[in-house]
């Protein structure tokens, strides 16, 4: 039975709003047990272990979910259906093991990573028997917001009861592990509810396959792009460097996903606006994304120092140019979500990202032998750039985008308030924390005590909606 869409977006919500919260809890713990060297050991081997799970997992969840749901109605058809996808996963797990355990032999630099590589590895068995796309489906989404919740509250705890001192990095490894793919073994047992799964030869590859492959494809020029830095980091660079690298990386991320949460609200309107050829306003995104990049830039030293202590202060410039990023990536993300997609451009975003994928590998194998973390963090920028300029490129015609000069010169004048207010408070020299706090509300007082002075017309509009429902409730 399809759930409401309202219900939906509210699982949706809430899970995104825990995988925000989720590493805000075990981060700072985990970087702080292990310390520099020992996180760079989990997230190198982590990102060597994600190809091979992408390569496990080829573009068939993606694949399943479309031509699934044709068949919701139907059990005998979804069995025969799923039975295929996942007689193909299983062959592309094993094949995918082979390729693992060849590489581990043949490249020395794995075998001082090896009890990494094994428990990290778990992640592609766990994931291809989770058929996690039959959920998908079927539209289970407070199963699966409940199970992850459940999974990430035990990882928590088993984090601060097995994880004591930086030797054990394998069990916070294995710890990762079960909380991204433990809840799997549910789903095996669960997905007989709609369907039944067996292996089987009946397997339609003429069908099946090139589907599959284009997807897998889009999938890996992805990964290119958002993972190719930790890895050439690792190969290229010291367990130091990726360590350092990995805390400047994860702030950057709960940022992003924080930003993306606040303004993923405007998509449904903005998208239709860029499906008929109308103007999209693009205030909302300077007013939000604007004051959290002047912010974090000004903060970043003591940010780090709260995540994850003095030992990882290196991580302040990847972070201040990670920073950067956002904004530059936040736009380009509209531009994808509101011209591109809306208006089926698929193709476009595929060649889009295998670019901007090609292009921060090569920088990357440029810059890191030398500038190290700060490279991987410069490259990282570029990458974004270079997404934003072909999107913007590719959406001529589909949508025009217009920001009202108010809005950026009370946004300009608003940060510059707050560089003053971080800049104030930073030479208080009080406790880091209360240090952070202090800066934070004394920039968002300030910030909006401008933009109202300037009549920025998105807070005159807020403002007004606001004074409505006051109204409406006396």
């Amino acid at each position: 039975m399809k759930k409401s869409l309202s219900f939906n977006a509210a699982m949706s919500a809430f899970k995104t709003l825990m995988n925000i919260i989720f590493p805000l809890i075990t981060f700072p713990y985990a970087s702080n047990v292990l310390q520099v060297e020992n996180l760079g050991k989990v997230n190198f081997a982590s990102s060597v272990c994600g190809y091979f799970l992408l390569f496990a997992g080829l573009g068939i969840s993606s694949y399943a979910v479309r031509e699934g749901s044709r068949y919701v109605n139907d059990r005998e058809k979804l069995s025969a259906f799923a039975s295929e996808m996942f007689s193909i996963n299983m062959i592309s797990t094993a094949l995918t093991y082979a390729a693992l355990a060849v590489t581990m032999l043949f490249w020395t630099k794995l075998h001082a990573y090896t009890d990494l590589m094994l428990v990290l590895s778990l992640q592609i068995f766990f994931t291809t028997i989770g058929t996690e796309w039959v959920f998908t489906i079927f539209e289970e989404y407070t199963y699966i917001t409940i199970r992850g919740l459940l999974f990430q509250v035990l990882s928590i705890f088993m984090l601060f009861a097995f994880v004591k001192t930086r030797d054990d990095y394998c069990i916070y490894a294995g710890i990762t592990v079960f909380a991204a793919v433990g809840a799997n073994v549910l789903n095996f047992f669960r997905a007989r509810r709609y369907c039944t799964i067996r292996l089987t030869r009946k397997i339609d590859w003429k069908k099946h396959l090139k589907p599959i492959l284009i997807i897998f494809a889009s999938t890996l020029a992805t990964t290119l792009y958002v993972s190719s830095d930790t890895t050439i980091l690792g190969i290229l660079g010291t367990d130091y460097n990726v360590g350092i690298y990995s805390v400047a990386g994860k702030i950057y991320g709960i940022v992003k996903n924080l930003l993306s949460a606040v303004l993923v609200v405007s998509i449904p309107r903005l998208s239709h606006y860029a499906g008929v050829g109308d103007k999209a306003n693009f205030n909302k995104l300077i007013v939000v994304v604007a004051p959290a990049v002047v912010g974090l830039f000004a903060l970043s030293r003591e940010v780090v120092l709260f995540i994850s202590g003095e030992s990882y202060l290196d991580a302040v410039m990847p972070l201040q140019i990670l920073s950067l990023a956002l904004i530059v990536c936040l736009f380009g993300w509209l531009y994808n979500s509101c011209a591109l997609l809306p208006c089926g451009r698929e193709k476009e975003l595929f060649w889009i990202t295998l670019v901007s994928g090609l292009l921060n590998v090569g920088l990357n194998i440029l810059l890191i032998p030398r500038f190290r973390e700060n490279a991987a963090a410069f490259t990282t920028l570029l990458a974004e750039l270079c997404s934003m300029m072909l999107c913007i490129r590719c959406s001529r015609g589909l949508v025009t985008v217009s920001a009202d000069r108010r809005t950026v010169g009370s946004v300009l004048c608003g940060c510059v308030g707050i560089v003053l207010v971080c800049t104030g408070v930073k030479a208080l020299a009080l406790p880091n924390l209360i240090c952070i706090l202090a800066a934070v509300l004394g920039s968002v007082a300030a910030y909006a005590v401008i933009l109202l002075g300037m009549k920025n017309p998105l807070v005159l509009e807020y403002l007004e909606k606001a004074k409505q429902k006051f109204r409406k409730i006396s």
